[in-house]
């Protein structure tokens, strides 16, 4: 890939870096009640913009919407290749939504049986910086 990419999927978007980075965030225009079968089609669009490509790192922008335990439960154990997720909680609303996604889900493994390691910051830039060196050991 030689350039940035965006796609906007129902629940979330999508920005593929040209740093082997995957940046998440909530789609702030979808006013649809958050569904197992539109995160589904969500990750189709993630997994075709991160095909074919190995060792990416996962950024994630936790949100203060709503998440069914359900829905939780379905970005944990979907595979999606990804050598670590970090979580960027700033605000009362998400910290309670990542420290809850940890403490169902951290160190389990995902549908394919892997543990991805997960991390929580409040700095874009440490979470940044953290991925880059699991994307880097990734590689080794």
């Amino acid at each position: 890939m030689d350039k940035e990419k965006i796609v906007t999927g129902n629940i979330v978007n999508y920005l593929s870096r040209l740093d082997d980075i995957v940046e998440i965030s909530d789609n702030e225009d979808w006013d649809q009640p958050n569904t197992l079968d539109a995160a589904k089609q969500d990750t189709l669009l993630f997994k075709k913009l991160v095909e074919g490509q190995r060792s990416k790192g996962v950024f994630i922008k936790v949100g203060d919407k709503h998440l069914s335990k359900e829905l939780i439960h379905y970005y944990q154990t979907v595979e999606f290749g990804e050598v670590a997720r970090a979580l960027l909680i700033n605000s009362f609303g998400s910290r309670i939504m990542g420290n809850l996604y940890l403490k169902l889900f951290g160190g389990k493994p995902n549908e394919a049986g892997r543990v991805v390691p997960i991390k929580l910051f409040t700095k874009k830039k440490e979470a940044i910086k953290w991925l880059l060196q699991e994307v880097k050991r990734a590689k080794q």
